[in-house]
């Protein structure tokens, strides 16, 4: 699994107060195109503005202030409990940046960076991992087969650094307000390929985290055939604010690639509505990884 720290790119802790801009002008543009509005018509009634500038605002690529939003909501003619999502999307509070004070804080990417601030704010994530165990159930020893597995060959520094970031994202799970967190991975994963004491931890551990309240893990097994494969690692969040949009990343080579518009977000629920369908059920599963462990033992 790509996601996680990265030897390559700039390693500066992003200002991740730029990601619920991002949110935020995500939903200004949606916003603008449900009332069937041009950017020049807009901007056009509002003193000093520019489409120009609507649209970076609606990218992201300049902050939306609050006198900016008061007259967009204005104009807009939204009240009510509706502007106040928009008003809270705006001041909710600064990002979470738990790593922020670890000794290894710069050799996290900004990439990175903003992946971890959006799983710190995210109230429910759905995820697929194709063969291997989703990072949020992993064990240590597992986590550190997985990052040494890794297209960019990190050294014993660096695995050893990816894997104790995953552990401590782990904390999600549990605690004050946790993750509602529902997981699929493919049954390649309980294949042996590396140390087999390793693997045994692993399904142990999956299985008691399968009995989290908020937790739901799911295998798709071989049998599904290719109705169960998806190309590549998936990953949809949803914020307590807004529950039916979110981010979704998809893996690739050295990483995850961000989307965010309604688009991709509604292709990740069909994605992920076409797994559920193969794969087995949460009892199902516990009873396969129960029946793979007497295997192994």
């Amino acid at each position: 699994m790509g996601l996680d720290i990265r030897r390559e790119g700039p390693h500066l802790t992003k200002d991740l107060a730029a990601i619920r801009q991002i949110r935020l002008g995500d939903e200004l543009r949606a916003l603008r195109l449900d009332q069937n509005k041009k950017l020049i018509e807009v901007a056009s009634a509002l003193k000093g503005w520019s489409p120009a500038r609507l649209s970076k605002m609606e990218r992201a690529d300049q902050p939306v202030g609050p006198a900016d939003l008061a007259m967009l909501m204005d104009y807009y003619g939204v009240t009510g409990p509706e502007r106040e999502y928009y008003e809270n999307l705006l001041g909710s509070g600064p990002p979470k940046q738990w790593w922020r004070n670890l000794d290894f804080a710069s050799s996290i990417t900004a990439a990175f960076a903003e992946y971890l601030a959006l799983e710190a704010d995210a109230s429910h994530m759905l995820n697929y991992f194709p063969s291997a165990f989703p990072g949020l159930v992993q064990t240590e020893g597992y986590a550190r087969e997985m990052i040494a597995a890794g297209l960019s060959a990190p050294n014993e520094e660096q695995i050893e650094t990816a894997a104790e970031v995953r552990m401590m994202r782990q904390r999600r799970l549990t605690g004050e307000n946790p993750l509602n967190f529902e997981t699929y991975f493919g049954e390649v994963a309980l294949l042996v390929a590396g140390d087999r004491n390793v693997l045994v931890e692993q399904i142990r551990h999956t299985i008691a985290v399968a009995q989290y309240p908020n937790v739901t893990i799911r295998m798709v097994p071989l049998s599904a055939g290719r109705q169960g494969i998806l190309a590549s690692g998936l990953v949809l969040m949803r914020f307590p604010d807004d529950l039916e949009n979110g981010f979704v990343f998809i893996e690739a080579v050295g990483g995850m690639l961000p989307r965010r518009t309604g688009r991709d977000v509604r292709r990740a629920e069909r994605a992920f509505a076409r797994v559920k369908q193969c794969a087995l059920s949460p009892d199902e599963t516990i009873a396969a990884l129960e029946r793979k462990l007497e295997e192994l033992t």
